[in-house]
């Protein structure tokens, strides 16, 4: 084997290690996600810095998307802006004034206690597609089930998961809620938040100590219950003879 050749074989063995080291990388971040809901009933000091923020934002757009947004959610500055995601990043003192907005609200919920625990806030939005002129609504956040408003759910919820897995490489805690009061109207407004836009979950992140005394931590209520592999995915060796071709 000649000089040149060996060089060859080495180079594809490195880049090999470099994919196997890679991959276990990956699966071990995946596989160490977890929710932890972190709640204080005093503010908590901390803050994760706005560069290391911008960073994390950017890596969890890369989620894959196949239907451009409707044009009604592409104006101002996104003109350009084709996905149908918008992060909305809240650090720590907006994060603080929206909790004494909601305990001057009189809000009932563990809200103002995680707001007071986290050290970002990111409220995720999907655009929907206009509704049909047919189509009724008694709430301002409902859509039409379609097949591109399905395409938009599915690729903002792949951005989500990408900002939970950025964040659990940092070691940074992390919550997806469904948001509760952080949902409404008039959060919207403070966030200026477009009203034609869903909240598809209000993620919290915590870096800072959680160790004081006033501090609760509580694990997520899904993760034992997904069930095992065999229960959600089968292969498919043989195909069925169709009957009704349609």
């Amino acid at each position: 084997m000649s000089v040149s050749e060996d060089r060859m074989v080495d180079k594809v063995l490195n880049q090999r290690k470099v994919m196997s080291s890679s991959l276990r990388s990956i699966d071990e971040i995946i596989r160490s996600r977890k929710t932890s809901k972190i709640l204080s009933t005093v503010p908590l000091e901390g803050g994760i810095p706005e560069a290391e923020l911008a960073v994390m934002m950017e890596i969890a757009g890369m989620a894959p998307f196949h239907i451009a947004v409707s044009p009604e959610h592409r104006n101002g500055d996104a003109t350009t802006c084709l996905v149908p995601w918008r992060f909305y990043v809240v650090p720590k003192p907006a994060c603080l004034a929206i909790r004494q907005y909601l305990i001057e609200a009189q809000d009932k919920s563990k809200v103002p206690d995680m707001l007071a625990a986290t050290d970002t806030l990111v409220q995720v939005t999907w655009c929907p597609d206009p509704v049909d002129p047919g189509f009724e609504t008694t709430e301002r956040w409902e859509y039409c089930p379609s097949r591109n408003n399905m395409e938009h759910i599915a690729a903002s919820a792949a951005a989500v998961q990408n900002l939970l897995l950025v964040a659990t490489q940092r070691n940074i805690a992390s919550y997806w809620s469904s948001g509760g009061p952080l949902r409404s109207e008039s959060v919207f407004q403070l966030l200026n938040i477009p009203q034609n836009e869903v909240l598809l979950g209000s993620i919290f992140l915590f870096k800072g100590d959680t160790s004081a005394e006033d501090v609760e931590i509580k694990p997520g209520k899904m993760r034992e219950k997904k069930g095992a592999l065999n229960e959600w995915c089968r292969w498919v060796n043989e195909i069925n003879t169709v009957t009704n071709a349609n």
